[in-house]
């Protein structure tokens, strides 16, 4: 109860406020324009649904990702900024409570972003043989996503204690998630690659994504993965509860 009180209070603060619905509009508006290059641009129309659909379900997760690390740099270290931790450690909620409770509010944060893109999934992969199965995975993986990197960017909030820099480190720790992405078929081939896809997350989820919604391949293909980002997912929680723990005024 107390976990909910806490997910409650920095939902009503961080989320249901006029940035929160200006971040939401703003997604709305990048997959809008991102949907109708896809359908009427005359080169991106060549895709097949497939494609498409793997790609806006990238940004998606990025998307996701990135809001996750921002909302996670200011739970501890904007607190102490702001001068209101205090009021929260003599509340009658121990410090994990805190923490499960802000991250409680951050994967919230990333249901209302997935419910947001799922009009524009259907739209785009409309017609496609894995939309369902695909929207199932984005829906998974995105959630352990957004614990992954909230968590880790709370548990890193609170040992800085300084937003600015837990916002540069997780700006920082964002783009080398992302490096994947930008890398090239055949270098993502090479040794480098190949490791740099295993042991990130965020490569697992799209390299998933790519295995489910374009090839057609199942769950065999995609449990080491899987397996992977759920290993991350405990790993930063346990990385949060360490950090919170040492948290002192």
């Amino acid at each position: 109860m107390k976990t909910t009180y806490i997910m409650q209070k920095e939902i009503r603060e961080s989320i249901l406020t006029s940035k929160g619905f200006l971040w939401y509009t703003l997604t709305s508006i990048i997959l809008s324009i991102l949907s109708y290059l896809f359908l009427t641009n005359s080169e991106l129309s060549l895709l097949d649904q497939g494609q498409m659909l793997y790609m806006i379900m990238n940004f998606i997760t990025a998307l996701g990702i990135l809001m996750g690390l921002v909302f996670g740099s200011d739970a501890f270290a904007g607190e102490i900024e702001r001068g209101t931790l205090e009021a929260l450690f003599i509340s009658p909620v121990n410090k994990t409570e805190i923490a499960m409770g802000k991250l409680g509010a951050a994967v919230t944060n990333w249901g209302i972003i997935f419910v947001i893109s799922l009009p524009y999934l259907f739209v785009v992969g409309k017609g496609g043989q894995n939309l369902l199965i695909g929207i199932a995975y984005l829906a998974i993986l995105g959630t352990l996503l957004a614990i992954i990197f909230s968590a880790f960017s709370m548990g890193l909030s609170a040992r800085i204690k300084s937003m600015k820099n837990s916002l540069i480190i997780s700006f920082f720790i964002f783009l080398l998630a992302g490096a994947p992405i930008f890398l090239s078929a055949a270098l993502r081939k090479t040794w480098f690659g190949m490791i740099l896809d295993l042991i990130n997350p965020f490569a697992d989820a799209i390299n998933t994504f790519d295995s489910v919604v374009i090839d057609s391949q199942g769950f065999s293909y995609q449990a080491g993965r899987v397996a992977i980002i759920c290993g991350y997912t405990l790993l930063s929680l346990w990385f949060l509860k360490r950090s919170v723990s040492r948290l002192e005024m």
